[in-house]
Protein backbone atom coordinates (compact mmCIF):
# COMPACT_ATOMS: atom_id res chain seq x y z
CA UNK A 1 0.00 0.00 0.00
CA UNK A 2 1.39 3.40 -0.74
CA UNK A 3 1.00 6.10 1.28
CA UNK A 4 -0.05 9.79 0.41
CA UNK A 5 3.23 12.36 -0.05
CA UNK A 6 3.98 14.87 2.42
CA UNK A 7 1.19 17.70 3.42
CA UNK A 8 -1.76 14.75 2.49
CA UNK A 9 -0.33 12.12 4.67
CA UNK A 10 -1.89 13.54 7.73
CA UNK A 11 -5.38 14.30 6.74
CA UNK A 12 -5.86 11.32 5.08
CA UNK A 13 -4.70 9.26 7.90
CA UNK A 14 -6.85 11.25 10.23
CA UNK A 15 -9.56 11.05 7.94
CA UNK A 16 -9.74 7.21 7.33
CA UNK A 17 -9.62 7.26 11.35
CA UNK A 18 -12.48 9.42 11.25
CA UNK A 19 -14.39 6.83 8.67
CA UNK A 20 -13.34 3.46 10.49
CA UNK A 21 -14.24 5.30 14.20
CA UNK A 22 -18.23 6.27 12.05
CA UNK A 23 -18.43 2.36 11.17
CA UNK A 24 -17.41 1.65 14.15
CA UNK A 25 -20.29 3.77 15.94
CA UNK A 26 -22.36 2.79 12.90
CA UNK A 27 -22.10 -0.73 13.91
CA UNK A 28 -22.35 -0.39 17.97
CA UNK A 29 -24.64 2.63 18.36
CA UNK A 30 -26.53 3.05 14.92
CA UNK A 31 -26.64 6.33 12.93
CA UNK A 32 -26.56 8.62 16.20
CA UNK A 33 -23.15 7.27 16.52
CA UNK A 34 -21.99 7.26 13.15
CA UNK A 35 -22.93 10.86 12.60
CA UNK A 36 -21.52 12.02 16.06
CA UNK A 37 -17.92 10.14 15.11
CA UNK A 38 -18.19 12.19 11.78
CA UNK A 39 -18.90 15.67 13.35
CA UNK A 40 -15.66 14.86 15.87
CA UNK A 41 -13.69 13.66 12.51
CA UNK A 42 -14.57 16.88 10.98
CA UNK A 43 -13.73 19.28 13.82
CA UNK A 44 -10.59 17.72 14.51
CA UNK A 45 -9.71 18.12 10.74
CA UNK A 46 -10.50 21.68 10.76
CA UNK A 47 -8.68 22.52 13.58
CA UNK A 48 -5.50 21.25 12.60
CA UNK A 49 -5.95 22.06 9.17
CA UNK A 50 -6.24 25.55 9.56
CA UNK A 51 -2.95 25.85 11.82
CA UNK A 52 -1.19 26.27 8.05
CA UNK A 53 -2.84 29.66 7.36
CA UNK A 54 -0.65 31.95 10.06
CA UNK A 55 2.25 30.50 8.19
CA UNK A 56 0.94 30.96 4.54
CA UNK A 57 -0.39 34.56 5.78
CA UNK A 58 3.11 35.63 6.64
CA UNK A 59 5.84 34.49 4.07
CA UNK A 60 9.45 34.89 4.32
CA UNK A 61 12.99 33.74 4.92
CA UNK A 62 14.38 36.70 7.39
CA UNK A 63 13.87 36.51 10.89
CA UNK A 64 11.06 39.15 11.46
CA UNK A 65 8.79 36.76 8.93
CA UNK A 66 9.56 33.91 11.00
CA UNK A 67 8.72 35.95 14.33
CA UNK A 68 5.63 37.14 13.14
CA UNK A 69 4.40 33.85 11.71
CA UNK A 70 5.10 32.40 15.35
CA UNK A 71 3.15 35.24 17.35
CA UNK A 72 0.25 35.20 15.19
CA UNK A 73 0.44 30.92 15.37
CA UNK A 74 0.28 31.05 19.09
CA UNK A 75 -2.74 33.86 18.61
CA UNK A 76 -4.47 31.97 16.10
CA UNK A 77 -4.15 28.76 18.15
CA UNK A 78 -5.51 30.21 21.22
CA UNK A 79 -8.78 31.39 18.83
CA UNK A 80 -9.02 27.70 17.35
CA UNK A 81 -8.93 25.96 20.23
CA UNK A 82 -11.62 28.16 21.45
CA UNK A 83 -14.14 27.58 18.75
CA UNK A 84 -12.92 23.74 18.55
CA UNK A 85 -14.01 23.48 22.00
CA UNK A 86 -17.09 25.15 21.61
CA UNK A 87 -18.00 23.39 18.75
CA UNK A 88 -18.13 20.09 20.77
CA UNK A 89 -19.66 21.51 23.82
CA UNK A 90 -22.75 22.42 21.11
CA UNK A 91 -22.27 19.02 19.63
CA UNK A 92 -22.31 17.11 22.75
CA UNK A 93 -25.97 19.06 23.57
CA UNK A 94 -27.55 18.15 20.31
CA UNK A 95 -30.29 15.72 21.30
CA UNK A 96 -29.14 13.14 18.30
CA UNK A 97 -25.39 13.11 18.94
CA UNK A 98 -23.95 10.57 20.51
CA UNK A 99 -21.00 12.37 23.54
CA UNK A 100 -19.65 9.17 23.85
CA UNK A 101 -18.58 8.41 20.04
CA UNK A 102 -18.22 12.36 19.48
CA UNK A 103 -15.36 12.10 22.05
CA UNK A 104 -13.78 8.82 21.13
CA UNK A 105 -13.51 9.90 17.30
CA UNK A 106 -12.32 13.52 18.30
CA UNK A 107 -9.71 11.60 20.62
CA UNK A 108 -8.51 9.00 17.59
CA UNK A 109 -8.57 11.50 15.23
CA UNK A 110 -6.50 14.12 17.24
CA UNK A 111 -3.07 11.28 17.86
CA UNK A 112 -3.57 10.26 14.39
CA UNK A 113 -2.92 13.30 13.27
CA UNK A 114 0.58 14.03 14.91
CA UNK A 115 1.36 10.31 13.87
CA UNK A 116 1.29 11.31 10.27
CA UNK A 117 2.82 14.84 10.53
CA UNK A 118 5.50 12.48 11.95
CA UNK A 119 5.28 10.10 9.37
CA UNK A 120 5.63 12.56 6.63
CA UNK A 121 8.40 14.44 8.46
CA UNK A 122 10.77 11.29 8.22
CA UNK A 123 9.84 10.56 4.95
CA UNK A 124 12.48 10.97 2.56
CA UNK A 125 10.83 13.59 -0.81
CA UNK A 126 11.56 10.22 -3.36
CA UNK A 127 8.80 8.29 -1.03
CA UNK A 128 12.16 5.70 0.27
CA UNK A 129 12.00 4.74 3.17
CA UNK A 130 15.22 6.36 5.86
CA UNK A 131 17.92 4.27 6.53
Amino acid sequence: MRLPSGRRLAPTLTAVAGVLCAGVAGLVAGWSGALSALAGTLVVLGFFATGIVPLLVVRGSDEASKGLATGILLLTYTLRLAVAVLALRLGSSVPGLDRRWLGLAVIACALVWPAGQLVAGTRRPDGADPA
